[in-house]
């Protein structure tokens, strides 16, 4: 008859693949050197966890850890009695599956009951999508140029116009420079004569107030 016991082994974090067979009533997980399955990992209290034996099998229980304990991704909050497939999670890197053995005596192999495989379902091949393409449209024709004021009436039938760029060249009417006022120009011009006239009179003022005629002007008549 084959006997059958319990296991834990490590699936990711430190001493990743060990295996440690459940032979006491009580088995200590955590940091420290004296617990029955050492972690040495950060998040790992000293004393994370331990697991006591009962009789609907070992009760899994959280020793106030700091980063806490969860089972199959829920938070442990109490004693939670495992099943084999359970995975008890330590901090958030350190995960560890909690597995059943059999023991047959006739057999020099310890048996470890497998999993099913998972069959990933395969999906039909979908048909290549073909993207959609708007059908063509159909260019314009160029339309005539015609110069100002009503087109030409139509042709008579049978007969088709044509017009070249030279046609439209010639209808094309170029706008006219805008003419300069004469008005400006001849401002500009009564502005400079006018200044030339105010400095001629403050000159002449200059040489009257001063006696100087004779200094500019010695040919008028009188001057030594």
């Amino acid at each position: 008859m084959a006997d059958q016991g319990y296991q834990l082994v490590v699936q990711s974090g430190p001493n990743q693949g060990r295996v440690t067979p459940l032979e006491k009533n009580e088995i200590f997980i955590g940091r420290d050197l004296g617990n029955d399955l050492v972690v040495n990992d950060a998040e790992v209290s000293r004393r994370h966890a331990r697991l006591v034996l009962q009789a609907g099998g070992f009760v899994l229980e959280d020793l106030g850890s700091t980063n806490g304990t969860t089972v199959n991704g829920q938070r442990l909050l109490g004693p939670y009695i495992l099943r084999p497939g359970d995975v008890i999670t330590l901090g958030e890197h350190v995960d560890i599956s909690f597995e059943l053995v059999t023991f047959d005596p006739d057999a020099t192999v310890v048996s470890t009951p497998s999993r099913p495989p998972v069959v990933e379902p395969v999906s039909p091949p979908s048909e290549p999508v073909i993207p959609y393409q708007a059908p063509p449209q159909p260019v314009p024709s160029p339309q005539p140029f015609y110069a100002q004021g009503a087109p030409p009436a139509p042709p008579s039938a049978g007969y088709t116009p044509a017009y070249s760029d030279s046609a439209a060249q010639d209808s094309f009417v170029e706008p006219a420079p805008p003419r300069r006022r004469p008005g400006l120009l001849l401002a500009i011009i009564l502005a400079i004569l006018l200044a030339l006239a105010c400095i001629c009179v403050a000159f002449l003022w200059y040489v009257d107030s001063n006696a100087l005629w004779c200094n500019f002007f010695p040919f008028i008549p009188g001057c030594p």
